[in-house]
């Protein structure tokens, strides 16, 4: 049976996902598995990587954070490739940033980066001001360099890992909310 993004989204609310997670696991994970597999990763480790995607997007559901205008493969897919692009640069392999799959739908790191591009540089260097220096730095070293939360708390002086992580989740949180409540910072982003 084949269910539609919506269909997806109201089992997981009303606990009924079973049928539903079974249909991710036969439609969406063999194209997260071969493209993990092109880029120098193992069975096993895509299996991970699918399950941990299939998790966070179950969360996201159950705590009303997932936006329904989203496709559902596209949100899946944008996690594990970002998961595995860390866990390549963890492991120092060699990993293709092209993306196979179409929609390009995203956890909020794939949001920020696809919005920032360098002719917007110096507005975007504004708008991380109002986010303060701590946030700014912060976003800096996770978007634009790619840095792991293990090295950004070293940089940054934070107790561990865990610290930088919530650090820079309430930071790009606090950015997203900037970006969606302003119509004209939105329109020059995307123009």
């Amino acid at each position: 049976m084949k269910y539609s993004d919506k269909e997806i989204i109201e089992a997981i609310k009303k606990g009924n996902s079973n049928r539903v997670l079974q249909f991710l696991y036969r439609t969406v994970q063999f194209k997260i598995t071969s493209w993990i597999l092109k880029n120098n990763g193992s069975e096993e480790e895509a299996q991970d990587i699918f399950q941990d995607a299939v998790l966070s997007f179950y969360n996201y559901v159950l705590a009303n954070k997932f936006d329904e205008n989203k496709s559902v493969e596209g949100f899946l897919f944008a996690i594990a490739k970002n998961r595995w692009i860390n866990k390549a640069k963890q492991n120092k392999r060699v990993v293709t940033i092209t993306s196979e799959h179409k929609d390009d739908s995203t956890e909020d790191n794939d949001f920020l980066k696809q919005t920032f591009s360098k002719e917007k540089s110096d507005k975007i260097e504004d708008l991380l001001s109002h986010l303060g220096e701590r946030c700014k730095q912060l976003l800096t070293y996770s978007i634009f360099y790619g840095m792991s939360m293990d090295e950004i708390s070293v940089k940054m002086n934070f107790s561990n890992a865990n610290t930088a992580k919530t650090k820079n989740y309430k930071c790009k949180q606090r950015l997203i909310k900037i970006v969606k409540e302003n119509k004209r910072v939105k329109d020059w982003l995307y123009e």
